[in-house]
């Protein structure tokens, strides 16, 4: 008897289980009506933002924001194909820093799918601001 061994990242387990209608295969998984989505986590030191289910090889703006407004990273990036999830895959080095401990969640990152004109819902994230005392 062979077990079977299942991948899934924040938001893919959902996509994958979405019945499939017309005109709402991405990369040939179905996302719809599943809308773009990102997450966060920390690597090296630094922030990363992946997402998923944006048009593959479509463009994808990223950021991240502070909730007081203020624009702490943006940039273009191109959604790729992933052999386990659906739809268009993003993953980004912001170069903030993280983790943040004891920050508490003061932003967000979020992601724009420039071809289907959706925004993904505004993942919370805590924004290490350091302050020189020079």
């Amino acid at each position: 008897m062979a077990a079977a061994i299942g991948l899934t990242a924040p938001g893919a387990a959902s996509a994958h289980a979405t019945p499939v209608s017309d005109n709402a295969v991405i990369s040939g998984v179905n996302c719809a009506p599943t809308p773009p989505w990102v997450s966060t986590y920390a690597f090296d030191g630094d922030l990363k933002v992946e997402g998923g289910c944006f048009t593959e090889n479509g463009r994808v703006y990223v950021m991240v924001k502070h909730n007081n407004g203020t624009l702490y990273f943006k940039k273009w990036v191109t959604a790729r194909d992933h052999p386990f999830l659906a739809g268009g895959w993003i993953n980004v080095n912001t170069h903030l820093r993280a983790p943040c401990n004891g920050i508490e969640k003061n932003g967000y990152a979020r992601g724009y799918d420039s071809v289907t004109k959706k925004w993904s819902a505004k993942f919370p994230v805590p924004i290490c601001i350091l302050y020189d005392d020079n």
